[in-house]
């Protein structure tokens, strides 16, 4: 049993009589929706189009009468203070350009010895690796072996994916391009937010600190509540910030590589499963959307039309990728997703990057790290050439990952080219 501080909950109560009153609901660290900022949208998307993108990708199956009044000419959009936003739909003749500083495939000049030519795709591999592995649980050991670490794995690949873009003509920029977070913000910094979380979880009791991975009450510490909003929140919003203000890419490719669930991190569990697919946003709940945060960030997706970018930029990486890596899809037996497009690998997702970064995003998740397959190929390293893995002459694993990820990429600009 840890211990309780009674003093921080009477700190809790005060705080929160103290700060002013919103009838705002926003999830971790997010700002206030500019509501009006959506005025720039106007008259860009039509009534058919706008609903079939959110009953078809975006919130399919969902009632969405509490935030979307829809009518033949418009729709009230839910603020978060109790108000209306009204957006009118384009008609036949009156259809406005959508906004957007990315450009599309069918912009850039013909050239197929150089098809990305001029085109920015951002970087982003997955996770943060190095000596923070460990705290963000994506590390794992077996037996004195090499540790595998996601956030290691997936900038070692993105290292690799870099010169073969810029050599199709990309310009390559970078979200993260060393071990460790881009945040400046530290798990002590946030410390008192996750107090507060939670108590507003009805968390209790809380203690200040948990004693290993394995302590039963981790998840009452406000020190395992402050890390996780350091990997997973606050990590994504500062690359989100960088991507959307700084970098300003046309394309942000996601790396990453999955996972089954593997235990104990010093005795991990291996497994027989090992799949690919690949993540575009959408297939947002009921619960998601009552964030008013989350429902202005699917509103800027879905006007900017993001989706039909993702959708085509997936399923050919799908195209490509599965027969290189020999991997068959990954199905989800969970309600967060819905199956998109044709090859079954491309499945709609509400995850804070995809959902955050303002441009069309390319999610991978591919192999799983702590499959037998993948954890014996993990060992043998980035040797040369080909080796025979279970009868099948095999590249190493991040060649592999890359010549299918570029070779989809490549695909995709030649065929709108």
């Amino acid at each position: 049993m840890p211990r309780t501080f009674p003093f921080l909950i009477f700190w809790a109560i005060y705080w929160a009589a103290l700060r002013p009153v919103s009838a705002e609901c926003l999830s971790p660290l997010s700002a206030a929706p500019d509501w009006q900022g959506l005025g720039v949208f106007q008259q860009t998307i039509a009534h058919d189009e706008f609903t079939q993108l959110l009953a078809r990708v975006y919130a399919p199956g969902v009632d969405l009468a509490p935030w979307f009044k829809i009518e033949p000419t418009q729709v009230r959009i839910a603020e978060g203070d109790g108000g209306w936003f009204i957006l009118k739909f384009s008609g036949s003749s009156d259809a406005q350009v959508a906004p957007r500083y990315w450009r599309i495939a069918e912009h850039l000049p013909v050239d197929l010895a150089h098809p990305l030519s001029g085109f920015k795709i951002a970087l982003d591999p997955g996770h943060l690796g190095g000596a923070w592995a460990k705290m963000e649980e994506r590390w794992f050991q077996m037996d004195g072996s090499k540790p595998v670490t996601e956030g290691d794995l997936t900038l070692r690949v993105a290292q690799l994916i870099a010169p073969r873009l810029v050599a199709l003509g990309a310009q390559v920029l970078w979200v993260r391009s060393h071990p460790g977070p881009v945040t400046t913000r530290s798990p002590e910094s946030l410390r008192s937010l996750a107090f507060l979380t939670l108590v507003a979880r009805g968390m209790h009791p809380i203690s200040q600190n948990y004693t290993d991975p394995f302590d039963p009450w981790r998840e009452h510490s406000i020190q395992w509540e402050a890390e996780k909003l350091f990997y997973r929140v606050a990590e994504i919003h500062d690359r989100a910030l960088a991507v959307n203000t700084v970098l300003r890419p046309d394309l942000t490719l996601c790396l990453h590589f999955n996972a089954e669930p593997w235990g104990n991190p010093t005795h991990p569990t291996l497994v027989d499963a090992n799949h690919l697919h690949f993540i575009v946003n959408g297939g947002y709940s009921a619960a998601e959307l009552a964030y008013d945060d989350m429902r202005y960030a699917m509103l800027i997706k879905l006007l900017d039309r993001s989706f039909t970018e993702e959708k085509g930029i997936a399923e050919s990486l799908a195209a490509h990728m599965a027969p290189v890596t020999w991997l068959p899809p990954f199905h989800y037996q969970t309600n967060n997703a819905v199956s998109i497009g044709k090859t079954g690998y491309v499945w709609a997702r509400n995850l804070l990057a995809n959902r955050l970064y303002q441009c069309p995003v390319a999610y991978i998740e591919c192999y799983v790290m702590n499959s037998h397959e993948f954890f014996n190929r993990f060992q043998a390293g980035e040797y040369e050439g080909l080796r025979n893995f279970n009868g099948v002459m095999r590249k190493n694993i991040y060649e592999e990952y890359t010549d299918g990820l570029v070779e989809g990429i490549e695909a995709y600009f030649k065929r709108r080219n």
